[in-house]
Formats: C-alpha cells, structure tokens, sequence
C-alpha cells in the first residue's frame, strides 16, 4: 500500500487492517494525526474514490444525511473520519422491513435536500464543477452507458453496450415524466445504510453515485434489495412520506433495470470476485437479461 498520500496530508499516520479489498478500490482503517479514520485508495483504472469523496463531503455539507467527514483527498483516493454508526464490513445485506422504512426516509431526504442544489444530470466530477452535466435525463443516461462500453468491449460484451445504446436512441421518450435531478447514493443497500432506533444512522460508499431522477436510486435499491414483500412495501412507503415518487415511475421500471443490468456486468468482472467458469455462468445470464428487456421495450 503506497502511504504517500497520508505522508503529505497528516503528520503521523498508520495503518490498522484492511476493511474491503474488491477492484477497483481498497479500504483500510487508519490513524491519522491520533485520530481514526478510513482511508479509501482507487486500485484500478475504474476507481474514482475522489469523486467518490467529493461527493461524501458534499452530502455532509449539504444535507441531514449523516456521513462521515472526509478529512483529505486526492486524485486516487480520500480518507475520513471513522463514523461509530458506519455499517460493519460485513454487514447482513438482508434488508427487514424496520431497515426499509427508515432507509426509505433516509434515500428520499438526501434527494429532496440536493434537489434544490443541482440543475443538471450526470457524472460528479473530482474537480472543477461538480456536475459535467446535461439538462436532459436520456441524453445523460446514455452517457452513463457509454461510459461503461470500453470496459464492455475489453471483456467482449460491446454489442450490449450498443443494443442498448441503439434502444434508447430509438425510444427518446422513454424516460418523460422521470423528475428533476437529485444526488443519487447509487447502491443504497444495508452494507451501505446503518439503521439504528428507526432511523438512518449512517451512510457511507458513495461511490456509484450520479445526479439522476430520484427514481433511478429507488430502483438501483430497489431491484437488487427487495423481491416485493414487506420489506420492499416498507421501503416505499418510507420513502414516500418524505418525498413523493413521480406519476408513472413503475412504468419506468424497465428502462432503469437495463442500466443496472448494464452496471451489474461490468462490476462483474472489475471486481473479479469469480473463477473464469462461474464468470462467464453469471455474464451470461446477464447478457440474457439485457437482450430479454430490451425485447420488452
């Protein structure tokens, strides 16, 4: 691990153990300048833990949403505060409907208090302006897609960043009605969103996050989290006595789970977590969903 960056910026700093380790980044806890902290380094060539960090100190400054305070940043990485609330490591990801509600609330306050912030879509940015914006939801959501192509195309899957491309070309309005923007966390799950007493704790790992329509975060938590019991009705209805959700976000439903499926493969193999069978198993099975929805649209 290079301890560069904690040379320049504190006067002691130490590392204590590693926390998560998935490309394209790495996470250890730290002490820097007698203080605890979480240190977050980008590994690979997809890493953006600075923006990542950005975007963490913006949520704090900005909102109610509780986040750890970034102490430093630079161009691979950014170290903060250690948050006593934070979600463990290894935190159960199976959402109840207690974790739900709050983190319904917890989703849609950090939407409704960037809303009034931001007034256009897309990536964040490390720095200069926040936003390398555009003013139309389809057009930035395409850019989301094609940001994602090279990496597609590395591990041949480079017709499915096309098809969908191709989709949303032929179906400009496909997206109508979907909000204004909002920062959306991008993988607001339970390894993310700590719950304690009812209420969102902390957040952390704000490292898919993009100023899209709320109702892209309600469904990038939503599909993977939820398989439409009690816990996915608590999540909604959380969410909904905070903010309200646009008319015909459920209709809209399709059209974001291709960008997930989209994201989904190229996580798969960034964070190379498989042998080679079991990968090509999983993007198989991921191609097939693409192709299948955009059949649907």
């Amino acid at each position: 691990m290079n301890a560069a960056p904690l040379t320049e910026r504190f006067d002691s700093h130490g590392f204590v153990r590693r926390l998560h380790d998935v490309p394209p980044h790495e996470v250890h806890e730290v002490r820097v300048d007698g203080r605890r902290a979480v240190a977050k380094f980008d590994t690979g060539p997809t890493g953006n833990a600075s923006v990542e960090g950005r975007v963490m100190a913006f949520v704090g400054e900005h909102t109610s949403v509780p986040v750890p305070d970034v102490l430093a940043r630079g161009s691979d990485f950014y170290v903060a505060a250690w948050h006593p609330d934070a979600p463990e490591p290894e935190a159960d990801g199976t959402p109840t409907p207690e974790w739900a509600r709050a983190a319904g609330r917890g989703l849609a306050t950090l939407h409704a208090e960037t809303g009034r912030l931001l007034d256009s879509y897309g990536q964040f940015r490390a720095s200069g302006d926040l936003l390398d914006g555009r003013d139309d939801w389809h057009e930035a959501a395409r850019d989301y897609v094609r940001g994602y192509r090279p990496t597609l195309r590395q591990h041949g899957h480079g017709d499915v960043a096309d098809a969908v491309l191709d989709c949303l070309d032929a179906h400009p309005g496909v997206f109508a009605g979907a909000g204004d923007p909002v920062c959306c966390h991008g993988w607001a799950t339970p390894e993310h969103v700590a719950v304690r007493d009812g209420e969102v704790a902390c957040v952390v790992d704000f490292e898919h996050a993009i100023a899209a329509p709320g109702e892209f975060d309600y469904w990038r938590t939503v599909l993977p989290a939820f398989d439409g019991g009690a816990a996915e009705r608590a999540f909604r209805t959380g969410y909904e006595s905070v903010r309200d959700l646009p008319d015909g976000f459920e209709r809209r439903r399709p059209a974001y789970a291709l960008l997930c499926d989209v994201y989904y493969l190229v996580s798969l193999h960034v964070q190379a977590q498989h042998g080679p069978a079991k990968t090509e198993e999983i993007a198989s099975r991921l191609r097939e969903s693409v192709f299948e929805r955009l059949d649907a649209l």
